[in-house]
């Protein structure tokens, strides 16, 4: 038997709050049984958009991961809205909220890392030198080559994939053939 987990995040203001619990003021769970052998989590959050809800759905999304493929989720906000579009597999790059989601977990880059994986984003197959990518980038090209080779290692080491960014020895860098990235232009 599989079970059916209905909760009610509500992350109004007018509720009680205990002093540095830094979690949703309130949260209900409720298991009912389930016909089906798979398992369904249907949240609802209040106050969309904000920090705390922000938190909370990525908090979600970790553990939705953690439960496999086969698991149903709908996140919905107050007014009954998808709170968050469907996790895209792959990098997606969101330049109007300037975020990038991982097989639709949050990464915390940099401005430089983010700039540096944007533009390599929007110009695959090419290749550019060290120079180039300080001028596009940095927008400056006075600091020294061996900064971009930093933010690089950094950036690989953020996204979990060292193979990302490919190496032209000799020359420069240039996005990997195989990187999954979608770019959000809105």
């Amino acid at each position: 038997m599989s079970v059916l987990a209905v909760a009610d995040l509500s992350l109004a203001r007018s509720a009680p709050v205990r002093r540095g619990a830094g979690r949703p003021r309130a949260a209900r769970l409720r298991p009912i049984a389930a016909p089906d052998s798979s398992v369904t989590v249907t949240i609802t959050l209040g106050a969309p958009g904000s920090e705390e809800s922000d938190r909370v759905l990525e908090a979600l999304r970790d553990l939705v991961a953690a439960a496999g493929p086969g698991a149903d989720v709908d996140l919905v906000s107050a007014g009954g809205r998808p709170a968050l579009a469907p996790a895209v597999a792959g990098l997606h790059v969101d330049t109007r909220a300037r975020t990038v989601t991982q097989d639709g977990r949050g990464l915390d880059l940099s401005r430089l890392e983010y700039e540096l994986l944007l533009f390599l984003s929007r110009h695959p197959r090419q290749v550019f030198s060290r120079s180039q990518l300080l001028g596009h980038v940095w927008g400056h090209t006075h600091t020294t080559v061996r900064t971009v080779d930093v933010h690089v290692s950094r950036l690989r080491t953020k996204l979990g994939d060292p193979e990302i960014v490919t190496t032209v020895y000799g020359v420069g860098y240039r996005l990997s053939d195989d990187a999954r990235i979608t770019v959000a232009d809105d």
